[in-house]
């Protein structure tokens, strides 16, 4: 019985061990705990309960001290490794006054305060450290700064938990903390620690000012690049650190610099006032707010509402807002100081006092049937276009050389323009001769008594460089626009309009540096006209108009010709009474129908004022042509005739 049981026993181990083997086979090997991905996540839960979770889950022993105790709240939704859980767990230990020391395989929790009197690690490197929540000891050997120096002042830096101590026979620091706080030290010691003679360092501690932007300001102020060193300027050794955490300025500088440091910091370490640091007033003297304001807004800016275009470089780097008050001419600008120095900077260049440009305008009708020609050198200058109800008039200009050379303005054709230069005096070639006058009124002064010249207007305008001048010679005259019949009567009712017929010259001068003036001219003409087809809407009118753009010197004239006008008259003589009657009198009376041909020059001549002299040496020239055109003289012309020696009276105001 005994052998029977022995055999079962024996095949019985032998199924066990048969069916273990699969098993044992087929089972994955266990991950590593660094290959191993855990969620931590805890809501107010006792400090003990978290301790236990992270012994089984690293497999690491700890001994708790009774004084350890609070709640512990994690949010964590992510899924981080068991070392990445350790760290998080030394980090939790720091925030509630705690620290985890290691003690052979053992982890003693105890209060922070006694960590650094316990077996922490020791670091004898200045090798990059991890940024973790552990406590450690790093030595730090110094090699130019003073370690006692050095403790003083780390002291303010540190936590009330760590401790900062010198040993000054190997020049050593030594800290205690948390090692996150000691690699941030390290940062601020691998500044502070350099080559440097009779050098003191100091802690300046900030009240107002902002620390990293006070070094900015110091770098800018004391640092000198020059060389060799001269004396009164700040030494190459000079070193600033800003603490942001403490918002405290760190300083290594010999102790005469220093106290220049302090007193400068002082100085700017003061309470902004609210709002006097970002809304300016900017009052303008010579440009118009409402269009200044125009161009500053259009400024790339790297926080503007509007996107920048693609390859404009940002002119300020913050938000900037502006706006124009058009009763004081102002601009308000909401900006920081660094923005609003380089705004400040562009209105400065572009509110200047602009100049001006005297045009003087002659417009004389002359009967073609009589010789009357202008010695012209014609040029062909910038584009020209020319618009006409009847469209019989002549081409366009373009390029910028002379195109024919010393010609005359004649007869240009059936209603055609002509455009031409004058440099100097004026040359008229009339049936009596050649007249050469020297400006536009020793011209109206030669023919105001001629019939076949009519001078019909000598204008003289003021205007700003790139502004327009408008010269309107003509009169207003209405127009029917709409008849209506009343219901029921015969009476009619009309509506009408006034329109200015005549001549409308619009100029807009450019001065370019060298005083040559770009200027754009654009004339119309308007002129009544019988239209039978038009009866019930009269008057009808003929429109001539042209465009373009001349560039000429100082003083030199423009002359547009060739606007042709064709007026036909009738005249009838006879016997009183008998020539009045129906179709017999037609024996009794002559009629005599006759037609007249005019052509209409337009003369311009510029003159630059860009100061005080120019505006007197015009107003000089234009007394005297007055003096000399009342005694019956005209002198040839020149640009140096009016010396300055003569007494010409200056405005005693610059004219604006």
């Amino acid at each position: 019985m005994g052998k029977y049981m022995r055999l079962f026993i024996v095949f019985a181990l032998l199924l066990v061990s048969a069916a273990s083997l699969p098993a044992q086979e087929g089972a994955p090997p266990a991950a590593p705990p660094s290959e191993r991905f855990v969620t931590i996540d805890f809501n107010n839960v006792d400090i003990t309960v978290f301790i236990k979770f992270i012994s089984e889950l690293t497999g690491r022993n700890f001994i708790v001290d009774p004084r350890v105790k609070g709640q512990v709240t994690i949010i964590s939704p992510g899924r981080i490794s068991v070392e990445e859980a350790f760290k998080v767990f030394e980090s939790v230990l720091d925030v509630h006054g705690f620290a985890a020391v290691q003690s052979g395989d053992v982890f003693k929790i105890i209060p922070s305060p006694d960590a650094r009197s316990k077996n922490v690690d020791l670091i004898y490197q200045e090798a990059a450290l991890s940024p973790e929540d552990k406590v450690i000891t790093q030595l730090i050997p110094l090699k130019y700064a003073d370690a006692q120096d050095i403790s003083k002042l780390f002291a303010p830096l540190v936590s009330r938990n760590s401790v900062v101590l010198a040993y000054t026979p190997t020049n050593t620091l030594i800290i205690t903390g948390v090692q996150s706080n000691i690699q941030r030290l390290l940062g601020i010691l691998n500044r502070i620690d350099v080559p440097g003679i009779g050098l003191e360092l100091s802690l300046i501690s900030l009240k107002h000012a902002d620390a990293k932007k006070v070094v900015t300001l110091l770098e800018t102020v004391f640092r000198t690049k020059r060389a060799p060193q001269q004396k009164g300027e700040v030494d190459a050794q000079m070193q600033f650190v800003a603490d942001e955490r403490t918002n405290s300025l760190v300083l290594l500088a010999s102790e005469h610099n220093t106290g220049r440091i302090k007193q400068f910091v002082e100085l700017i370490d003061q309470q902004t006032p609210r709002g006097e640091d970002r809304i300016r007033v900017r009052y303008l003297e010579y440009a118009k707010a409402e269009e200044l304001v125009k161009v500053l807004q259009d400024l790339p800016s790297k926080q503007g509402e509007a996107k920048a275009e693609p390859g404009k470089t940002p002119v300020v780097s913050g938000t900037v807002r502006m706006a124009a008050d058009k009763a004081t001419n102002s601009l308000i600008i909401t900006a920081e100081k660094e923005d609003y120095a380089v705004i400040e900077e562009i209105i400065r260049k572009l509110d200047i006092p602009r100049s001006m440009v005297y045009i003087e305008s002659l417009i004389l009708e002359v009967d073609i049937d009589k010789g009357f020609e202008i010695g012209v050198r014609w040029r062909a200058l910038g584009e020209t276009n020319i618009q006409s109800d009847s469209g019989v008039f002549g081409g366009s200009f373009s390029g910028g050389n002379d195109a024919i050379g010393e010609e005359s303005i004649a007869e240009p054709g059936a209603g055609g323009f002509a455009l031409g230069v004058i440099s100097g005096a004026i040359d008229i070639v009339t049936q009596a001769g050649t007249i050469t006058v020297p400006n536009l009124a020793a011209v109206a002064s030669a023919f105001q008594s001629d019939r076949d010249v009519h001078i019909l207007s000598t204008p003289q305008v003021l205007t700003t460089d790139n502004e327009e001048a408008r010269i309107v010679v003509g009169r207003n005259v209405p127009f029917r626009t709409k008849s209506t019949q009343i219901s029921g009567t015969a009476e009619t009712f009309s509506s009408f309009e006034y329109r200015d017929v005549g001549l409308t010259l619009k100029i807009t001068p450019q001065i370019s540096k060298d005083r040559l003036v770009r200027l754009n001219i654009s004339q119309e003409l308007t002129a009544l006209t019988d239209d039978p087809e038009n009866s019930d809407f009269r008057p009808t009118t003929l429109k001539r108009a042209i465009d373009t753009t001349v560039i000429v010197e100082d003083t030199d004239t423009v002359v547009i010709g060739g606007l042709i006008d064709e007026t036909f008259t009738q005249r009838d003589a006879g016997v009183p009474c008998l020539g009045d009657i129906p179709n017999l009198g037609l024996l009794f009376k002559t009629r005599n129908r006759s037609s007249q041909r005019t052509n209409l020059y337009v003369f311009l001549t510029p003159r630059v004022i860009k100061n005080r002299e120019d505006a007197g040496s015009v107003y000089g020239e234009k007394r005297k042509e007055i003096e000399e055109l009342r005694e019956g003289r005209i002198k040839m012309y020149d640009k140096n005739f009016w010396a300055p020696d003569e007494g010409i009276p200056v405005p005693p105001n610059p004219v604006r």
